[in-house]
């Protein structure tokens, strides 16, 4: 019944979202070293911004291979030849239509490395003259493939892709991130050959927007830099060289001619100011050159790396449903088909040492879904290859809740988001147990661990899917009846009111059991009962799910 009615509404959806259209030149970066998370996991995490709003992107699995004489391939020509031995890994890629190749984005291989990629970024002319891009060099649209496919740890990735750049050259200005159990580095290709890495230390935070970020490089540290041959020379030869108080060149600086665009240094702002409130004070400016790199306020937890990417400045002067802001560039955007946050644990076996939160849609009104690095099979609801609406697409199911809640921020985002909130506090609660049952799992019958992890991402993928379908009944209802013709009243919409019962009782420890006579949900720990009633109450069912007042379950 629920395909079949919400079918019903892909030409709306369709047309709505043909609306929205921004640069693909606008994805957004963040990093959180492991001293200063609350678990003590190294985070590196991206949003995907592209236009057109309607951008169905497909998670897929990259099985190992052992065949020789295979090619990475990408459509401008470029053309790299593959190990004998590749590794397994994820990846979030382009429907098949899209028509700009593979555009594998974040990428989370069996040793435990994972990429981010892209934030893409540009000097300024005269260094896009110094170091034009090759055409049929390494782009994008395969550059997180090819290094999860090939590396084993982090500073493997980033030097193939030096070797690659240095052999091949690069198409385009771009910044990774990549992390392994032990270190993460960023990475910046700065034109057609020249580029920098850096290892992050471990005390760190950082979140950036389209815009290049290293600061001072030092060449005679090569366990922490990683520079192209002629990078320094090639700055000065251009005349754009700019130095810190010690001498040392800002790579940067120097290749951005000193100069930010307004909106990507806003983005910069925009996180620190949900990370280091403090640093960043109440007002934006637009000339400063905001650091890479400073330390958090307090501990940072996943749900405030969640935050981040859901921000459009809410609470401040630069807020974008404020009247005269509407143009500030957000992080959170409506032209974003997946957000990707990656936590990479030391204390668990390589290939299941990361923890991927997955937005589909877009973090804004989406909801982040836990994956951990094991899979090797994923939902069919992942692979389905739907530029138009699609009610079996996992993409569709999340998207469906953006276009609508895009339509009045002010009056849907506070209950969308809550709403979520719910189901994501709930899943970091359930992960942190997942990620202790997998480590023993590991320890005692690794063979079963990725059938565990399969499982659990499955499972996981319906909930949520169906939990969508939940959210969407009311959304939709809301909004039709706000848009009635003439009517009186305010409008309104309230769907973070309500929780699934038993994923958000599990997650606080309680048993949940069904009393079939009573007709009644019954909620058990230490020893002790609460009694759920589903007739003459404010609790639901919905396709077998139980739904209760959040008020319930924030008491409990």
């Amino acid at each position: 019944m629920k395909k079949q009615f919400t079918k019903l509404l892909t030409t709306t959806l369709v047309a709505t979202l043909a609306l929205g259209n921004v640069s693909a030149y606008a994805c957004t970066g963040a990093y959180v070293g492991k001293a200063v998370s609350s678990d003590g996991a190294a985070i590196i995490a991206r949003s995907e911004d592209i236009s057109p709003s309607d951008y169905d992107k497909l998670h897929t699995v990259v099985p190992a291979s052992d065949e020789p004489g295979r090619t990475l391939d990408d459509i401008n020509g470029f053309s790299y030849p593959l190990p004998a031995h590749t590794y397994k890994y994820t990846q979030m890629e382009d429907h098949a239509s899209a028509g700009d190749g593979l555009y594998a984005a974040v990428c989370v291989n069996e040793m435990g490395v994972a990429i981010t990629g892209t934030v893409s970024a540009s000097g300024c002319d005269a260094w896009k003259a110094a170091d034009p891009t090759v055409e049929s060099g390494l782009r994008e649209a395969v550059l997180p493939a090819l290094a999860a496919a090939t590396s084993a740890t982090a500073k493997e990735a980033v030097t193939t892709l030096a070797a690659v750049v240095d052999e091949y050259g690069s198409a385009e200005g771009n910044i990774i991130l990549v992390a392994d159990q032990t270190e993460t580095w960023i990475m910046e290709f700065y034109g057609g050959h020249q580029y920098a890495a850096m290892k992050l230390p471990e005390d760190k935070v950082a979140v950036f927007g389209n815009h290049f970020m290293l600061g001072a490089a030092d060449p005679g540290d090569a366990e922490s830099f990683v520079l192209s041959a002629g990078l320094l020379e090639t700055i000065e030869a251009a005349g754009l060289t700019v130095k810190d108080d010690d001498g040392k060149v800002l790579l940067a600086q120097s290749v951005c001619g000193g100069m930010r665009s307004e909106g990507n240094n806003l983005r910069n702002w925009g996180g620190m100011h949900i990370l280091a409130p403090s640093l960043a004070g109440d007002t934006f400016e637009a000339d400063t050159f905001y650091p890479l790199l400073y330390t958090p306020d307090e501990k940072v937890d996943v749900q405030d790396v969640m935050a981040v990417f859901r921000t459009r400045y809410e609470g401040t002067a630069y807020d974008l449903n404020l009247e005269g802001q509407e143009d500030n560039r957000a992080i959170a955007v409506s032209t974003t088909p997946d957000t990707h946050i990656v936590q990479l644990f030391d204390d668990m076996p390589a290939d299941c040492a990361a923890l991927t939160w997955l937005a589909l849609g877009g973090g804004e009104h989406s909801v982040f879904i836990p994956e951990f690095s094991a899979v090797t099979q994923l939902p069919e609801a992942y692979s389905v290859d739907a530029p138009q609406y699609d009610a079996d697409s996992a993409y569709w199911a999340f998207k469906k809740i953006c276009t609508l809640a895009d339509q009045d921020r002010a009056l849907y985002n506070p209950g969308v988001q809550a709403y979520w909130k719910l189901q994501e506090d709930a899943l970091v609660e359930q992960m942190a147990q997942e990620k202790e049952v997998i480590k023993a799992l590991a320890e005692s019958d690794p063979g079963k661990v990725s059938d565990h992890v399969n499982q659990l991402s499955a499972d996981t993928l319906a909930d949520l899917m169906s939990k969508s379908d939940v959210l969407f009944d009311q959304l939709i209802t809301s909004a039709t009846h706000n848009a009635a013709p003439g009517r009186r009243g305010p409008k309104t919409f309230v769907p973070g009111n309500f929780a699934a019962l038993r994923s958000a009782a599990e997650a606080k420890g309680y048993t949940v059991t069904w009393d079939a006579p009573a007709n009644a949900a019954v909620l058990t720990k230490d020893g002790q009962s609460k009694t759920v009633p589903l007739t003459g109450g404010a609790a639901f069912v919905v396709d077998g799910f139980t739904y209760v007042p959040a008020s319930f379950i924030e008491e409990l």
